[in-house]
């Protein structure tokens, strides 16, 4: 069955955890999936190849480059929605690019994650990544915080990750979605 936009509305729930590299996006989302029993997608496996490359060489993405991934992304989730509740990653940083999200994913739900700078930096140094450290800032620079109008959940990642997520799951509990 379709509304009135043409989306279906049988999907199941989709929440996305979104915010800077570093921040804990896969690991929360993962919790967040695993306690729901969802499906869990990773935003940066619908990167092409060629944004994946410049990232990794210290270029940051222009808003031209995150199109395709972003939609790539968005058809992944609502396929995966079809059939059980979707968790998934996205940075997601500007506005625009959630706006478009909410576009092409009915009844979105946001879960931004924020750290302090010096934590997600340790975090990045620590880890096997294609995206490396220095890129911290251009992502930070980018990040344009989620407004109230937005409705996300607003997560201190500085906390271990199960406080994380069980804070989503109360929220998510709280507004009646889960």
């Amino acid at each position: 069955m379709q509304d009135a936009a043409g989306h279906d509305s049988d999907r199941q729930l989709c929440i996305m955890v979104m915010g800077p590299s570093g921040v804990g996006k896969t690991s929360i989302s993962q919790g967040i999936a695993d306690a729901l029993g969802a499906a869990f997608l990773e935003g940066d496996d619908y990167h092409p190849e060629s944004n994946r490359k410049a990232m990794a060489d210290g270029h940051p993405l222009t808003d031209e480059m995150r199109w395709p991934w972003l939609k790539a992304l968005s058809v992944a989730v609502v396929d995966s929605a079809q059939s059980r509740a979707t968790v998934f990653s996205c940075s997601a940083l500007k506005r625009i690019y959630r706006d478009f999200l909410r576009d092409h994913i009915d009844g979105l739900e946001i879960v931004y994650l924020h750290a302090d700078h010096d934590v997600i930096l340790q975090r990045m140094q620590a880890r096997e990544h294609f995206m490396p450290p220095s890129m911290l800032e251009s992502q930070l620079a980018t990040l344009e915080v989620p407004t109230d109008d937005e409705n996300a959940i607003t997560l201190d990642t500085e906390h271990p990750v199960e406080t994380s997520v069980r804070h989503a799951l109360d929220d998510l509990k709280k507004r009646g979605k889960i």
